[in-house]
Formats: C-alpha cells, structure tokens, sequence
C-alpha cells in the first residue's frame, strides 16, 4: 500500500546501511537460501516454549480444558523436541519467539490475543 511504501521509504537509507554492514559478515548469497522464518531461528536460537504457560493462557471455544479432544492435543504438543515445538509455535503465531513476558501477552493483528482452540461446529446441533 501507499502508507507502508511511504514508512519505509522514510527509512530506506537505514535499511541499506543495515544490509550493507550485514553482508559484510555474511554474503547475501549465503543466506539467499533461507526464507525469513529459518532465518529468524538461525538468528534468534530456538526458544523455550513453557507448555505449562501456554496451557493456563488458552482460551477454549466450544471445548473446555478437559475435553478429551483437548487433553489429546497436549498430550501430543507435550511429546514434541524443542525444534517441533518452536516449529508448532511459528505455525500459530507467525513467530518462534515467546513473548518476554509469557504467553499471557501473545499478540494478535488487534492486541493481546490469547492462544485458542476452537470447535468450529457442534454435532449435537446436526439432526
């Protein structure tokens, strides 16, 4: 859009002088190969996900915490290494990255989003 090309034309000059001290350290085409999601876990590490913390910050639509969907679902999340669950996290958030303050702060497009888990339709409904 207009509004986005206009704010980053505004700092285009820091952009390249960022760029150009970046590919003094690593050459451009060395990380050519990466899209912006490896290159964010090859700079930032892999995160430590608390699972505790994501749990007590989930908000359950149609379910509830102890539905036996639900309880599958951690049961699975719980059985991931370190690279799956940051892996899992980039899928529904966008990022790798815990929020510094815990899950209690995940951001969303419009704030502070909570993680949820929604049952899209319910069959006692069906006839």
């Amino acid at each position: 859009t207009d509004a986005e090309y206009m704010g980053s034309s505004d700092i285009k000059a820091q952009i390249e002088a960022f760029l150009d001290g970046f590919h003094e350290l690593i050459p451009a085409h060395l990380i050519a190969i990466f899209d912006s999601k490896e290159l964010e876990l090859m700079i930032s590490g892999l995160p430590d996900i608390d699972l505790q913390d994501l749990k007590d910050n989930t908000e359950y639509h149609n379910y509830s915490r102890d539905s036996a969907q639900v309880k599958w679902f951690w049961e699975v999340i719980e059985t991931f290494d370190q690279q799956s669950k940051a892996a899992f996290l980039q899928f529904v958030t966008g990022t790798s990255k815990v929020p510094l303050e815990g899950f209690k702060a995940l951001r969303g497009i419009g704030g502070v989003q909570r993680f949820s888990i929604h049952k899209a339709y319910d069959l006692s409904l069906i006839h």
